[in-house]
């Protein structure tokens, strides 16, 4: 179906379109209230050049910080926190908010291991230095959903120490991603309409050698396999010669399958309004989105419905403040979201597998009769073609409802200072599968006959809820902030509970409670302290260990206070020294993993009887003394402006030590009989450092900034309960986190001679007698005389990881640029797939450029890659060092350049302001990788949808 996705589509049925139908009315009467009470002449609020019109302020020099439940006045932060605001997310044409973020914020480490159009969070992972991150908070619930409407979002802030993050109780171990909304504010309506459209393409493509020297190369490997013997070629030479000239394309066929199937590639747009400002008693904002990204999976016009990788997402937004009375205000927010990713029938994940291990050789993609091409080795289903357009079409709906309230009560009729908060949030998310799909035949053409494999299959319509899920979240906090002469003192108490109950299976809710408070002094605004405290609990452990007490506390001093500063060195106009330490925890338990369970078993024996009996078995067994993860850290950081922060630079120093980790146990025998339960016993460590430095400064009518971000993270296994290893460079306690184990590759065989040498060692399941010269050849680190797990060492990363990001930009009298620039450094990776698995495969695998560097007797002594062989070959697939190679890399991340018309010229067509950009993501990447393939890209190769660089155009009018 290639019509465009509306939300009439997208509505669900029964009480789910009774729902939408009272949140979509509540939008509308929002809107057309709004367009009802606009005014034309007004100035949007975002921080802007004044007469460019761009968002070039950096937000480092903001007076606020955004932190966990509320915000945190900059000079009395003690806590490590990294934010980033609008004016940065909205130059990134994406419709995941955390691809704006690689090389942005210092701490923060995101990888992606695929792109193009998909759900949330598909093919990303991230870490907050070192440790895995698990928690998105979108205005301090919780969610589910990565993919909305950079629009919408205010600040996007990385919570990294245990002071920040302590108070969220059983989830504070391993940082947070705290995400804020726009919030309506004082003025009269503005409206922002954008527009923009664009183009993506992979950033890199496999590119597979011809069909004539894959046929050679395959003789080559096949002569290889036999050794020594002569064998009779697969392929003659009139054959190779008629797949380079191409005589007869059906019978000997030369098919470039990523050129046919692929376009070069596809459309992406987005259609954005939002509406903000204030009437009597009350705030808004307003924001509508539309987002639609296709695939580069070609389509058939003979099908009637569309069978490309598509991204269709409609995110809604209503954001409302009330001043109930002078001093109560309520706060409601409301969110929807409609997202249909559609695709072929079969996957796009089985048409990547098949395009990168299918030969140019395999089959034609028609037969002269147009019929599908086919082989006995590539039978019905097989034909990458038929896989894209003649499989059907499955799509899957996500559908989002959240509803936030939240009700602050000023009670300065009994104190000053004191309020009162309640907030209430209900969010519903549902993934609906939809499959329409079918199987088609193909058919084998050899002299004039059409040999038939696979059959036909009427196309048939399944699926269903794929996950279905509720999160209700209840928080309520007393907040005292009050400033007696030099003495300022903030507290805060909050309890709050997040249940979370999924639909589609039979578990019961999982709660998370947290009762926390903390304290914030400060005296004379130079020396401040806090200290916070949690009591968390999670009703998924054992009673006994449902609860547990986190704390952190920490020192600040504010040295541009002290008149030796202020006097001595005026250029200085901020410095501050603060340490913080503090117990966080993490659970990481089963479902009710501390209650024994059992299973169903279709039978067993009773003594001598013949009765066979219905009986039971044990699950893993039970482990009531599991406890939460826990992390000791320690953080000391400096800030520093310079000449009225013109210069100010961020400099935090962190050691963490992680125990009670659960990991599954190493003490183990078969004899036991069942399951083992999983244990707290590991102990990490990880330390480094984060800096930030940033420039900005306005010379006339130039305004221009810098902004540089550096992270290293190094980590020790200090405890591993390890089984007892024959040899110290066995032993992972006291190596990095992570450390890649592995065989030592010393080069490769270059004789008969070498593998014959008494002295050589091998692996018994790789006798002397089937390798071959070009083979891998690995260290005998034991010095035995044979390569056994006992020669498995570390062969990396030991080395710090290291993650960067450069942000630079000006405005001058209308025309505004940014430039991202991300890279890593120490970056190693293990070439697997096609790499290791060996060229042809029995005729079922591909070629590349990179088999062109294969050993062979001429090239024994420059060789970078091993011999070609078919089908299995245990010595040269094994994990070693010969497969690990530097992937450092720096992407130019992100470009934004715009211009804003002059207000005399954008008046006079009735607008105040008109700003056209253009923004592209992902434009260019150097990598070490591309010594040794070039159409790879660093993060993503092999059978993964392609990492994407988007160009993009678009138009902003402000009313």
């Amino acid at each position: 179906m290639k019509k465009n996705l509306t939300a009439d589509v997208l509505l669900p049925s029964g009480i789910w379109r009774q729902v939408y139908g009272k949140v979509h009315l509540v939008f509308l009467a929002a809107m057309l209230f709004v367009f009802s009470s606009a005014r034309a002449q007004v100035a949007d609020t975002t921080k802007v050049d004044p007469k460019s019109g761009a968002a070039v302020e950096m937000p480092e020099n903001a007076a606020i910080v955004p932190i966990l439940y509320g915000e945190q006045a900059k000079s009395r932060l003690l806590q490590s926190v990294a934010t980033v605001y609008t004016n940065q997310l909205i130059t990134t044409p994406s419709p995941q908010f955390l691809q704006a973020l690689p090389g942005r914020l210092p701490g923060l480490n995101i990888t992606f291991g695929s792109g193009g159009p998909g759900l949330d969070g598909n093919g990303m992972s991230f870490n907050i230095r070192g440790a895995r991150a698990q928690i998105i908070l979108i205005d301090g619930v919780e969610r589910g959903y990565q993919s909305i409407d950079p629009e919408q979002i205010e600040s996007i802030t990385v919570l990294k120490d245990a002071l920040s993050t302590v108070m969220f109780g059983q989830r504070s171990s391993y940082g947070i991603i705290s995400v804020r909304t726009k919030k309506g504010d004082v003025g009269k309506p503005r409206i922002s309409f954008t527009a923009q459209s664009g183009f993506e393409t992979p950033t890199a493509l496999p590119k597979p050698l011809p069909a004539w020297q894959y046929a050679t190369l395959y003789n080559e490997a096949r002569q290889n396999d036999a050794g020594i013997t002569p064998v009779i070629p697969q392929y003659s030479q009139d054959q190779i010669d008629a797949y380079k000239n191409q005589t007869d394309p059906y019978t000997y066929p030369d098919v470039d399958w990523y050129n046919t199937v692929l376009s070069k590639r596809a459309g992406v747009s987005r259609y954005n309004l939002n509406i903000q400002g204030s009437g009597k008693g009350f705030r808004y904002f307003v924001d509508l989105d539309n987002m639609k990204e296709k695939g580069i999976i070609r389509t058939s016009d003979e099908n009637k419905y569309n069978t490309n990788a598509q991204l269709n997402r409609y995110a809604l937004r209503s954001n409302v403040g009330v001043d109930i009375t002078p001093v109560t205000f309520m706060q409601l927010n409301l969110f929807g979201r409609f997202q249909r990713y559609n695709q072929p029938g079969g996957g796009v994940s089985g048409i990547f597998s098949s395009l990168l291990t299918t030969p140019q050789l395999a089959y034609p993609v028609f037969n002269p009769d147009g019929t599908l091409g086919g082989s006995d080795k590539y039978q019905g289903n097989a034909n990458i073609w038929g896989q894209a357009v003649a499989r059907g079409y499955q799509f899957q709906d996500v559908r989002d409802i959240a509803v936030d309230l939240e009700v602050t009560q000023k009670l300065d009729v009994l104190t000053k200072g004191l309020v009162l908060k309640a907030k209430a949030s209900n969010n519903n998310t549902t993934y609906f599968t939809t499959k329409r799909d079918k199987n088609f035949e193909v058919y084998q053409y050899l002299d004039g006959a059409y040999t038939k494999y696979g059959s036909t299959t009427e196309q048939t319509t399944g699926g269903g809820a794929n996950e279905r899920y509720r999160i209700v979240y209840l928080e309520g906090s007393l907040g005292y902030d009050r400033t007696f002469k030099k003495h300022a003192i903030s507290v805060l108490t909050v309890a709050n509970q997040q249940s979370r109950l999924a639909f589609n299976t039979t578990n019961l809710p999982e709660n998370y409670t947290a009762y926390s408070g903390k304290l914030n002094y400060c005296f004379d605004e130079k020396y401040i302290a806090e200290g916070a405290v949690s009591y968390g609990g999670y009703n998924w452990l054992a009673p006994s260990k449902h609860w547990a007490t986190y704390w952190a506390g920490g020192l600040g001093w504010n040295l541009h206070k002290e008149a030796f500063i202020s006097r001595n060195l005026p250029f200085i106009s901020n410095l501050k020294l603060r340490a913080n330490y503090g117990l966080t925890g993490q659970v990481n338990a089963g479902y009710f993993s501390y209650i024994q369970t059992y299973f169903s078993v279709n039978g067993y024996w009773f003594g001598s009887g013949s009765s066979l009996e219905r009986g039971s078995g044990e699950n893993a067994i039970a482990n009531t003394g599991l406890n939460p993860e826990k992390a000791k850290k320690f953080n000391a950081g400096i800030d520093l402006g310079l000449w009225n922060n013109k210069v100010t630079i961020t400099a935090d120093y962190f050691f963490n030590k992680f125990y009670d980790l659960v990991a599954a146990p190493t003490l183990t025998t078969a004899v036991f009989g069942a399951g083992y339960p999983a244990q707290n016993y590991q102990r990490f460590n990880y330390w480094g450092t984060d800096i930030s430095v940033n420039w900005q400064q306005r010379i006339k009518a130039f305004n221009y900034f810098v902004s540089g971000n550096f992270s290293l993270v190094q980590s020790k296994v200090v405890y591993n309960a390890e089984l007892p290893k024959n040899y110290d460079y066995q032993i992972t306690t006291g190596r990095p986190v992570g450390l890649q184990y592995g065989y030592t590759a010393i080069g490769l065989f270059k004789s008969y001679d070498e593998i014959n040498d008494p002295a050589t060692a091998v692996m018994p399941s790789s006798p002397k007698s089937s390798l071959r010269p070009g083979d891998i050849r690995y260290l005998d680190r034991n010095g035995d005389g044979q390569i056994t797990v006992d020669d498995q060492s570390p062969i990396g990363n030991a080395k710090p990881a290291i993650y960067y990001g450069l942000y630079t930009g000006f405005s001058f009298k209308g025309l505004d640029l940014s430039i991202l620039i991300q890279g890593t450094l120490n970056r190693q990776s293990i070439l697997s797939g096609d790499f290791m698995n060996g060229f042809g495969n029995s005729g079922q695998n591909n070629a590349y450029e990179y088999n062109l560097g294969r050993f062979t007797a001429a090239t024994a002594g420059t060789a970078k890659q091993p011999r070609l062989w078919l089908g299995n070959n245990t010595n040269n697939t094994q994990t070693s060092s010969f497969w690990l190679k530097d992937n450092d890399f720096v992407r130019l991340k992100n470009v934004e350049i715009g211009y804003t018309f002059p207000e005399k010229l954008s008046r006079k067509i009735g607008l105040p302001s008109v700003r056209l950009f253009t923004n592209g993501l992902n434009l260019l990447t150097w990598a070490e990788i591309y010594d040794i393939r070039k159409d790879l890209d660093p993060e993503a190769w092999g059978a993964a949808y392609p990492i994407m660089k988007i160009f993009n155009f678009g138009i902003n009018i402000k009313f």
